[in-house]
Parts: structure tokens; C-alpha cells; sequence
């Protein structure tokens, strides 16, 4: 038992430095967190932590108590990127209302979901994401070999799946805001015939539960499976983001793409899925631009995209995942003057940072 523990605490000690380290390079790529868009991520994070964190031990517990296994609780969650993402909330103050054993077993539930889902590179420590098996990768593409376009005899296809891509993303950070990964799950690379292979995807894409403008969104999810050169480098990071060299439209050699299953496989089909894509996303823009000061519904929004990924775990114990909304927006009114947001790390060092995180989000030292 005593080793066992002892792996348990270096898996948390693990998920608490990457998970710092990864808040202080996200806050350097926004302006050394001044550019956030529409609200500074402590702002957010300080009204949905508690309840969040509360909700999955809640959750969690009910699953663990039907028999449901940690293999079966990964595959609703669908993404590996998905539960790191919720892991910017530990550093949270509001989460101090949670007792030591909840945030025990919630540290170690996220880093026993992660090793499962990524193939026992819970960090993503080789800088790969494995959501796929080699074994998995192989079925895919001899099952779906037929549906490969090649870059060289479809251009035009190529650079639109480049366009298509870019306005998904937009659409992903009016949808979640700085929490995009909670859509976006970037897997691999992975290698199949000397080749290098990558996959894009989207998920809960049709979230008219969530926003009701968004409800004529072509699809729900999105994949894109690419073979690369066995040169190409990539690197994948614990919250999802990704470095590539050269860029991915321009090593592409061919792809596969589907929308909620279904194969494209022509030019035609391609600019019809582009042009319903972007008058959507163009409605939403419009939108957001109008209500760009509108403070409350920016704030509800942002609440609400924390719980609705969540959705096929509250579905799965029977309830909704709009229950918890109205307690958390009551909340989140009555405390948002007292919110403090940080301000810029300026010339601390990374070391330093990340060590200052780590106390924050480290629960066990005050209970030794």
C-alpha cells in the first residue's frame, strides 16, 4: 500500500508541475496574460472552480459506485485534452472550500483517466498526445485508405481544408473562450508506412443547448486524420497545444476527412460544408461584436461552457448539466466585485512562477 501511494503522489505531483508550468506559458502567449479574450482566466475560473471540482467528485462518485470502470468513465469524457484543460483550475483560491479528500481523489481520478487515455504519457512527456494505439491507427487507415486525398492532385481541396480548419478554430474560441481545448483534441504524431501521421479533431461543435445561435453549425464533429513526411517534427503539450516544423498545410502530403462520420471526398462537398461553416460563424461573430460590452451575458456564457463539456457524464447518471447554472451564477454575481486578477509575471523567471503555482495548487502540504 505504501508504494502504491507513493506512485499515486508523484502521479499528482507530476499533473501540479505541468499543469503550472503550462499556465505560465499560456499567460506569456497572451501578452504575459494581459490579452485575454473576454475575460482574464481567474476571473472564470474563480466563480465555476468550486462547484466544478464539487460536481465531477460528485459525479465521479455516483459512477464509481455503479460499478463503472476508470476505462469507461475516459471514454465519455472523450478527450485526454480535454480533462487537462480543467486542470487551470487548481491554482483557484474558491477551491479551498473543498475538503482534503475531494481534491485528493479528484487529483488522483484526472491522472488515472489521463494515463488511460494517453497511452501512459499522462503529460505528454515524449511531447506526443497518444489517443490512438498503433494498432488503431493501422485499422483507421487501411479501413479508411480509400477516402485519402492527395494533396498534389487536389490543391484547391488543401487549401480549403486550411480555411476550414482556421474557422473552426474561431468558432471554438466564441463557443469556449481561452478553453478551447475543450473542443479541439490534436492526437499523435503517430507512423504508418514510413510516414508520419497527425489527427485534428473537434468535438461538440452543435451546441445549441449551450448558445442557440449556434444551432445551424453543419456538424458536431470534425476530423481530419493527415500523413506528413517522416521528417516533419511535432510536438504536442499537456493542454493541447502543438508546435510543427514546417507548418501542417505545408507538409501535408494527404488526409482524410470526415464530419460526424461521413467521409468528404470531393471538391463540391468540401466548398458546401465551407460555405454553411462560415455563415454560421459569421452570424456568431456579428453577434459577439454587438454584445462585446455586454458583461452579463459574456459572464453566463463563460460559465455555462465549463459544465456543458461535461455533458455526457451528467447524462450518463441521469441528470441535466444545466441544474448547477443558476447556483453558479448567483455566485458568481454576488463575488465578482471581489475578485483580484493578477497581474503580469513581468521578470519573474519560469522556475520562479512555476514554483509559486505549486504552492498554490498543492493541497497536501497544509495537510502533512
Amino acid at each position: 500500500m505504501e508504494v502504491k501511494a507513493r506512485s499515486i503522489n508523484q502521479g499528482i505531483d507530476a499533473l501540479f508541475k505541468t499543469t503550472a508550468q503550462m499556465i505560465y506559458d499560456t499567460d506569456m502567449a497572451h501578452g504575459d496574460g494581459r490579452n485575454y479574450w473576454p475575460f482574464h482566466p481567474v476571473y472564470l475560473d474563480s466563480f465555476v472552480a468550486p462547484f466544478l471540482f464539487d460536481e465531477l467528485y460528485r459525479i465521479f462518485k455516483l459512477l464509481e459506485k455503479r460499478n463503472y470502470s476508470a476505462e469507461k468513465i475516459a471514454k465519455l469524457l472523450e478527450s485526454p485534452t480535454k480533462i487537462a484543460s480543467y486542470q487551470y483550475l487548481w491554482p483557484i483560491k474558491s477551491t479551498q472550500k473543498l475538503s482534503y479528500e475531494k481534491k485528493y481523489f479528484l487529483a488522483k481520478t484526472f491522472v488515472g483517466l489521463l494515463e488511460i487515455l494517453r497511452h501512459h504519457e499522462p503529460f505528454c512527456e515524449k511531447r506526443r498526445n497518444l489517443v490512438w494505439n498503433q494498432k488503431q491507427v493501422n485499422s483507421y487507415l487501411v479501413k479508411n485508405r480509400k477516402f485519402l486525398i492527395q494533396k498534389k492532385k487536389s490543391q484547391e481541396m488543401a487549401r480549403l481544408l486550411a480555411k476550414l480548419e482556421g474557422l473552426i478554430m474561431s468558432f471554438c474560441e466564441l463557443l469556449y473562450y481561452y478553453m478551447l481545448d475543450f473542443s479541439r483534441m490534436v492526437h499523435g504524431p503517430y507512423f504508418w508506412d514510413k510516414k508520419i501521421v497527425f489527427a485534428k479533431e473537434f468535438f461538440q461543435l452543435q451546441a445549441r443547448e449551450m448558445w442557440e445561435l449556434t444551432k445551424n453549425f453543419p456538424f458536431d464533429h470534425f476530423q481530419e486524420v493527415g500523413i506528413y513526411p517522416a521528417d516533419m517534427k511535432v510536438k504536442v503539450f499537456f493542454m493541447g497545444h502543438t508546435h510543427a516544423q514546417p507548418s501542417f498545410p505545408e507538409a501535408l502530403e494527404e488526409f482524410i476527412l470526415k464530419v460526424d462520420k461521413k467521409p468528404i471526398k470531393t471538391l463540391s462537398e468540401m466548398k458546401s460544408l465551407y460555405t454553411e461553416t462560415d455563415e454560421v460563424v459569421s452570424r456568431v461573430v456579428d453577434f459577439m461584436i454587438k454584445n462585446k460590452n455586454n458583461e452579463e451575458f459574456l459572464l453566463k456564457r463563460g460559465i455555462d461552457l465549463f459544465f456543458y463539456p461535461l455533458k455526457l457524464l451528467y447524462n450518463e447518471v441521469g441528470e441535466s448539466w444545466k441544474t448547477i447554472l443558476p447556483e453558479v451564477y448567483r455566485f458568481a454575481k454576488k463575488e465578482k466585485a471581489k475578485i483580484k486578477i493578477p497581474g503580469p509575471w513581468g521578470d519573474w523567471s519560469k522556475e520562479k512562477a512555476v514554483n509559486f503555482l505549486i504552492k498554490q495548487m498543492d493541497f497536501r502540504r497544509k495537510h502533512a
